[in-house]
């Protein structure tokens, strides 16, 4: 099952499985009794997929340690652990021996054992990440690429046309400035006529 379509309602018990996503809410699925409910987009939610767990080493994702739990089970029956938290220890050591103790509490591994075995219950195993089965659908024939970078080469061909046409503005601008350089040398010439008018009174 892909792991991104399993999620944790906080204040709510189980797993629940994602149905349909919305804008405003989310249509859920108890893993628990497989009700069905309507969950808005300010509840918390964590997504088994971005949960991790502490290691003496390298933080493990929760999708491997769940798998390795699986896979140490194999088809045998889940041990009765619940509310025995020594037993409980005891189990997750066998199968994860580096978890650190310091950073993993019992109540964190009470939690997992309990995930574990709703899944177990759902036949969910082996648990996948989304993002694998994308890299593969995604990948396109080279073919496709090399057609798309036609056009772009025609379309370039038109560009030196515009620098042409942008070249006349300039002598648009020059017999403009030529017309009102003549309408200025008219005004001075009037101006010069005025005070003959006045020697004739």
């Amino acid at each position: 099952m892909i792991i991104q379509e399993i999620i944790a309602i906080a204040g709510k018990p189980g797993l629940f499985r994602i149905v349909v996503t919305n804008r405003n809410n989310l249509i859920v699925e108890s893993m628990l009794d497989k009700k069905r409910l309507s969950i808005p987009g300010t509840s918390r939610i964590s997504s088994l997929a971005d949960i991790t767990m502490f290691t003496t080493g390298e933080d493990l994702l929760l999708m491997e340690v769940l798998n390795r739990m699986n896979e140490h089970l194999d088809k045998k029956d889940m041990p009765e652990v619940k509310g025995d938290a020594a037993a409980t220890k005891s189990f997750v050591d066998e199968v994860i021996p580096e978890l650190d103790h310091e950073r993993v509490y019992n109540s964190d591994l009470k939690k997992l054992v309990q995930w574990f075995s709703i899944l177990k219950t759902n036949d969910c195993f082996p648990l996948e990440s989304q993002k694998e089965e994308e890299d593969v659908k995604d990948e396109s024939p080279a073919e496709e690429i090399v057609s798309d970078e036609k056009e772009p080469k025609a379309k370039a061909k038109k560009a030196p046309a515009k620098k042409a046409a942008a070249k006349k503005a300039p002598a648009k601008k020059a017999a403009a400035k030529k017309v009102t350089a003549t309408k200025a040398t008219a005004k001075k010439t009037t101006a010069k006529k005025s005070p003959a008018s006045k020697g004739k009174k």
